[in-house]
């Protein structure tokens, strides 16, 4: 099965209802997702999130990153595993690692 626009466009529609916690917004209107990639038989899924503080010499700022990461990486994973998605990864768009 190829993967179509389609696809991708369930993806990012699932992923706009995935809020962060906390704030009024979900993940796509806040510039934490920056790309997502669906493999080409449609099971997998990744989730390119970029999750750099305003300040990033703010030692706050990164405790309420990380405690806010983790949350918002179960939600992302949760709703496109209710997609269907057999396999969902969230990667940090800046180092390449799975989180």
């Amino acid at each position: 099965m190829r993967v179509g626009a389609l696809d991708v466009a369930r993806v990012w529609e699932a992923l706009g209802k995935v809020e962060v916690p906390g704030f009024d917004i979900d993940v796509v209107s806040s510039g934490l997702v920056r790309r997502v990639r669906v493999s080409t038989d449609g099971t997998r899924v990744a989730v390119f999130v970029d999750f750099i503080g305003s300040d990033p010499g703010c030692g706050f700022c990164k405790l309420i990153n990380h405690v806010l990461m983790s949350t918002v990486v179960q939600r992302i994973k949760d709703s496109l595993r209710g997609l269907g998605f057999a396999e969902v990864l969230v990667v940090d768009e800046l180092t390449g690692a799975e989180l």
